[in-house]
């Protein structure tokens, strides 16, 4: 008893020193190594990444940033608001914010691959969720060898040898409708000395059609198209949902490229004003280069004191140092140089190729008018972040629909249907089991109902309680959303008119400082008026001037975030988005598919889907859908389908159609006052 009990325990005790157990070794210390391995520790190493072969052009400038210096040396480039914006779009891979936030958060960029991955998503893409349905090929082969000793006294009978092989294979598919589809063939080869057999090898090949239909839950056309075949409580992963997901993602990608182009026309009109304050610092500088230069006579010819020429020169220097910061930029100012490096930016251009960008497109200075009702409208419908979360809201509608499915228990039906074929060979003669398969004489089949589902369903009603304040938080954040966005469109129509009587007023300004500069200049030429009222004049012409231009150029910013607030930027800009055209080979396969649900130019109403989408969104139409009724009904949406948006009488307070740097003027005309449709009071 004893020799057998330690004939059982030395292949365990060998097994556990094998597998189960580790010595723990202490590492010897090498004098030096702990510093040596710290400092390695501490190191900071750079990753091994792939880089293109070539440089990129705009990373390797050829010519130094500008400078105040430097600056008549530039060459200057002419940029229309139309080419700005074609070249934004055309380089932007990364759709660029203002700031150049992407070096600090990366991860919350967004690019023109964006809808892309999410299409492709290997987890919840519309691929993904294609690829549970699709067909599964299975192929496996196997050998097996034993020797047995068996407890008889019979020796005929107590060594056994056995060997057999096995092959199977099997294709099965899943249909939309939840219902599974199988087809096998498994052939099972034995060899044995097992005496008395009639042979001593056999072969038995099984082929089997097997059919499963889920009756309740787990079964029909929506569900599986919502979640998806095998799907639990909250996990759907189906081909709406993914479908969903795709245009979730394209409503973001069409919210980043508002964005931009919400930055690039904003950078492109503080440029446009940055040349006009630089313009009237230029002019304000030539002014008192003049009332220097007679000063300076005046006082060689003994007719005012020096210091009078010193008060005049200090005015001089002060409105050089002006056009130096407009140049360059100042504190909160940008100037120039700043204005332009903000638009090159975001227009993906070199930091420096010698070159500044002048912008040439007037701004508007149309007294523009929108109507309230019609806008409210079309900001409800045409906003990018409502179309987006009209999407999620629908997405946890289908989600609901498919949790309730899990609400009923699971009934299955079942159909086998086999075909059998022994033999002691695998074919070749007559006795063999592929001839037996082939005449089909041995068959059976299996008909039945299986019904293994939970008592209670606790997981069926939590996922439906689950779904539904999902459901309901959506909701409420579309109904806060659409306040916010009425409350935005509110204060983007005050902030038009606001801007556009601003303007008005600072352009009445302007005409009048101008007059009375004028004015001073003339008698301070003949000797008539004090030298700190003609500064002063010229102070203040320089002020009007300055406030009018910044003044235009926020009626001009205002009016594009009233298109932003309505929803059309975008069509403003004429810009439009559109997917790139499918293969030819996949329209062809979408008729092909077509057909199979056709009887005779019928189409089959069991195999149409319910829809879940509006149809496509009408890129520069004022009002789309906003779903499957009639628009025509809806109190929000305005009835004409064109934008109200004529502009009043027009007025034209500057008429030079760019800002120039040019040669310093000799003196600055009044702009012409007639027909400003009202902006100068009688």
């Amino acid at each position: 008893m004893h020799m057998r009990l330690l004939t059982c325990v030395r292949p365990l005790c060998l097994l556990t020193t094998l597998v189960g157990c580790q010595s723990s070794r202490e590492l010897a210390v090498v004098p030096g190594a702990s510093v040596m391995t710290e400092s390695l520790v501490r190191e900071i190493e750079y990753p091994d990444v792939s880089v293109p072969s070539e440089p990129f052009d705009d990373l390797t400038p050829l010519t130094p940033p500008p400078t105040v210096r430097r600056f008549e040396e530039l060459e200057f480039v002419d940029l229309t608001l139309e080419e700005a914006v074609r070249q934004a779009l055309s380089s932007s891979e990364v759709i660029r914010q203002a700031g150049g936030r992407i070096v600090a958060s990366p991860t919350t960029a967004s690019t023109v691959l964006d809808p892309s991955i999410v299409e492709t998503d290997p987890r919840v893409g519309v691929e993904a969720a294609l690829s549970a349905f699709d067909a599964q090929f299975l192929a496996t082969a196997g050998f097996s060898h034993q020797d047995r000793e068996l407890n008889t006294l019979n020796p005929a009978f107590r060594y056994r040898r056995e060997e057999g092989e096995r092959y199977r294979v099997g294709v099965g598919k899943i249909a939309a409708t939840g219902t599974q589809f199988g087809f096998d063939s498994e052939t099972i080869g034995v060899s044995t000395n097992v005496p008395f057999n009639r042979v001593p090898s056999t072969y038995e090949m099984v082929t089997s059609a097997t059919v499963r239909h889920p009756f309740l839950q787990g079964g029909g056309l929506e569900f599986n198209r919502i979640a998806g075949p095998g799907a639990g409580p909250g996990n759907y992963r189906g081909v709406v949902l993914g479908r969903i997901n795709t245009d979730i993602a394209l409503a973001e990608f069409e919210l980043s490229v508002r964005n931009l182009m919400r930055d690039v026309e904003r950078a492109y009109w503080e440029l446009s004003f940055a040349y006009r304050d630089l313009d009237s610092k230029l002019s304000f500088r030539q002014y008192a280069l003049e009332a220097w230069e007679l000063e300076k006579k005046r006082v060689e010819a003994n007719i005012r004191p020096p210091d009078q020429e010193a008060f005049v020169r200090e005015q001089y220097y002060a409105a050089q140092a002006a056009v130096e910061n407009a140049i360059s930029g100042a504190n909160v100012t940008p100037g120039v140089f700043g204005a332009e490096r903000e638009l090159r930016s975001l227009l993906g251009l070199t930091a420096s190729d010698g070159r500044l960008l002048r912008p040439i497109t007037p701004p508007t200075t149309a007294d523009l008018h929108f109507d309230w009702e019609e806008s409210l409208g079309m900001s409800l419908v045409r906003r990018e972040e409502l179309r987006r979360q009209r999407w999620r809201v629908k997405q946890r509608e289908l989600e609901r629909l498919a949790a309730k499915k899990f609400l009923l228990p699971r009934l299955d039906g079942v159909g086998q249907y086999n075909w059998r074929g022994f033999g002691d060979t695998l074919g070749g003669s007559s006795d063999g089991a592929f001839q037996e398969l082939y005449n089909g004489d041995l068959g059976g089949w299996t008909l039945g109902l299986e019904m293994p589902t939970p008592i209670g369903q606790r997981a069926g009603h939590a996922a439906v309680r689950n779904a539904d304040l999902l459901l309901r938080r959506e909701q409420a954040i579309l109904r806060e959303q659409e306040r916010q966005v009425s409350l935005e469109l509110r204060g983007a129509f005050t902030e038009l008119d606001r801007a556009y009587v601003v303007t008005r007023s600072n352009y009445n300004r302007h005409v009048a400082a101008q007059i009375q500069l004028e004015a001073e200049r003339k008698r301070n030429t003949v000797g008539e008026t004090r030298l700190d009222l003609v500064l002063q004049a010229q102070r203040n012409a320089v002020v009007a001037e300055v406030a009018f231009h910044r003044a235009l150029v926020e009626y001009n910013v205002a009016a594009s975030q009233l298109n932003l607030a309505r929803g059309t930027l975008l069509e403003s800009l004429q810009v439009y988005l559109a997917e790139s055209p499918l293969p030819a080979s996949t329209y062809q396969s979408a008729i092909r598919e077509a057909r199979r649900f056709t009887r005779q130019g019928h189409v089959s109403r069991e195999a149409i889907p319910a829809p879940f989408s509006a149809g496509v969104y009408p890129q520069g139409v004022a009002t789309p859908p906003m779903g499957p009724t009639d628009a025509a009904s809806d109190p929000l949406l305005p009835s004409s389908p064109e934008p109200s948006s004529t502009p009043a009488t027009p007025w034209q307070g500057d008429n030079e159609s760019a800002p120039r740097i040019g040669p310093v003027p000799a003196e600055l005309i009044p702009a012409p006052a007639p027909d400003l449709g009202g902006m100068i009071e009688s």
